[in-house]
């Protein structure tokens, strides 16, 4: 009975965050949510995310949600049993290995990771503020994260609380995709945090704290410019001396070779 109240509680918070930010858009009050007090450095977000896409399954939308990659290959599946249950699975895609169980609650949430060295059960709690209750937890580097109401940017902080020491830093942005559709897009730099945690606990933040009542100016996805690749038709240059020290070996992109008398050795290395 316990579990049918929380996921009937959730639901509840769910659609209230969907009403209340769509009538605060409406009366153009929206960045009443990115209301702050903190003198803290913000670390902007990398230029080079990588993108996730987290939507419903339209066959069962109440049981299964599906988490695309760029390419719009499937990569995940988040789960339950029923619509009266408040904890879901997450799931590879399609070897349906276990990642972590989302336990989502309207005060506190949890996930449990299954398979992630050093980090097992994280609560993710409330942190109440003027903008409304950002959504934190820490992970195994000791750090604090924390999902921003308004914004809807994972920020690591540093030094919380500490003024103008304090240091936010963006990993992971979430942007809804559909107004009044469970249709998200998810930012992560997987260089400072893991996709995985990244995800799960963006999933707990959907159903607890944003709700799909924002106006989207856009259905696209974010645009991403690709990182540069270095050129690789460059030659690589490997100098080395013959026995002798009379010639000079230079090695083309590891398998050509051409020698050279010893006292061009300086010129080559400066062309290089």
């Amino acid at each position: 009975m316990s579990q049918v109240i929380q996921a009937g509680a959730v639901h509840g918070l769910y659609t209230a965050l969907t009403i209340s930010t769509y009538v605060l858009e409406q009366l153009r009050m929206k960045n009443l949510l990115d209301i702050h007090t903190s003198a803290a450095t913000v670390v902007p977000l990398d230029d080079h995310p990588i993108p996730f896409y987290v939507r419903r399954d339209r066959n069962d939308k109440q049981r299964n949600i599906k988490v695309f990659g760029n390419d719009g290959v499937q990569l995940y599946t988040i789960e339950r049993l029923s619509a009266i249950n408040p904890v879901w699975n997450m799931l590879t895609f399609p070897e349906r290995r276990e990642v972590a169980t989302i336990n989502s609650g309207i005060f506190s949430s949890s996930v449990d990771f299954h398979s992630k060295a050093g980090i097992s059960h994280r609560d993710i709690s409330v942190d109440f503020g003027l903008s409304g209750g950002n959504r934190s937890f820490y992970t195994n580097d000791g750090a604090k994260y924390a999902w921003i109401r308004g914004s809807k940017f994972l920020e690591k902080v540093i030094n919380p609380n500490g003024g103008v020491e304090e240091i936010r830093e963006r990993v992971a942005k979430v942007k809804l995709m559909r107004q009044f559709k469970f249709d998200f897009e998810v930012l992560i730099d997987e260089n400072k945090i893991d996709r995985e945690i990244a995800l799960a606990t963006a999933f707990s933040s959907m159903l607890t704290q944003w709700g799909v009542g924002e106006i989207t100016d856009t259905i696209g996805p974010t645009f991403v410019e690709p990182k540069k690749q270095p050129d690789a038709s460059t030659s690589k240059f490997i100098i080395s001396k013959d026995n002798d020290n009379s010639e000079v070996v230079l090695m083309f992109d590891n398998h050509s070779f051409v020698k050279l008398p010893a006292s061009d050795s300086s010129r080559v290395a400066e062309s290089e």
